[in-house]
């Protein structure tokens, strides 16, 4: 560089600079903007393939509400339901938006969410501050309640994972007293009752889940003291009382659908099974597509930081 601060250098032996970080800056818009559109184009895919699932889904009577599946086409009309584990009412009001019901019971074991369930819904149903447990558990039951309204249990350590507010003792009901009070029977019942869900359907009478025409069942396996294998056992359970089995979020268990097929007219019965294979098949395939998304952003993301 000379004293003038020009280059020594003639101009046709000067390294230019501006060229190559222009090359690179160019290069990187280019990898960016292809990166938004294969983005772009991930996106418009996965909106594809998520409206052809629920097509599909659709056309063969499955309807899912407030991550709950059931088949709507098997349901009476009027229908007779229950909801056991309430909490402020959503499913029951995602339901009776869509189809007509009969007769519903209510069941919530926190006294404040009872509570607001009678003022919400008690001119229109039958609302019970309960806990819903096993066979011949009678009296009452300690409920502890967490800071976490939706983790509070009959099983303390479940709920102190997020803290534990307090606890109750509530009045227990079995399932043979919630049919009692529905009239004998229901067409749609549905579990979210935080781990007792097991006891309670392990337990059943034989005559009780004769009485159920559809259970759809948040199973919560995934803390002690319920395990996957209480699940599967559960479900070898079922299947020995003539129910089938429909996995909606497979390979996981928090939504599952029991069906009972003997309360299907014989001539139906295996047009229905074919029918549940083919849900089973969707919900399947769509549980294998994301699991295999996840594990390859898993490896690139790995070589990514390899050394």
């Amino acid at each position: 560089m000379a004293g003038n601060g020009r280059s020594r250098f003639p101009a046709s032996e000067r390294l230019d600079t501006h060229g190559f970080t222009g090359s690179f800056v160019s290069h990187d818009l280019r990898f960016g903007m292809l990166m938004q559109k294969g983005n772009g184009f991930r996106t418009h895919a996965r909106s594809v393939c998520r409206r052809i699932f629920h097509l599909l889904l659709g056309r063969l009577g499955v309807r899912r509400l407030r991550e709950h599946s059931f088949f709507g086409a098997l349901l009476a009309r009027p229908a007779v339901v229950a909801d056991f584990g309430a909490h402020r009412g959503e499913f029951f009001t995602a339901l009776k938006s869509e189809h007509s019901i009969s007769r519903a019971l209510l069941i919530e074991a926190n006294p404040a969410l009872a509570e607001f369930l009678q003022e919400a819904f008690g001119n229109e149903t039958d609302i019970i501050h309960a806990a819903l447990v096993g066979e011949n558990r009678e009296g009452t039951i300690t409920f502890t309640r967490s800071t976490e309204p939706e983790a509070s249990s009959i099983f303390t350590e479940w709920a102190a994972a997020h803290g534990v507010a307090d606890e109750v003792d509530v009045p227990a009901m079995d399932l043979a007293e919630a049919l009692r009070r529905l009239g004998g029977h229901v067409d749609l019942a549905k579990f979210d009752i935080e781990g007792a869900e097991v006891e309670v359907l392990q337990t059943a009478r034989p005559s009780d889940l004769a009485a159920c025409s559809q259970l759809t069942v948040e199973f919560h396996h995934n803390k002690q003291p319920i395990t996957r294998r209480d699940v599967d056992r559960l479900c070898q359970r079922m299947r020995g009382e003539g129910y089938g089995i429909v996995n909606a979020n497979w390979p996981y268990v928090d939504d599952v659908l029991f069906v009972n097929l003997r309360r299907i007219a014989a001539a139906r019965r295996l047009r229905f099974r074919c029918r549940m294979a083919l849900v089973n098949g969707l919900f399947v395939l769509r549980g294998a597509f994301f699991w295999s998304v996840r594990l390859l952003k898993r490896i690139r993301w790995n070589q990514l930081f390899l050394p």
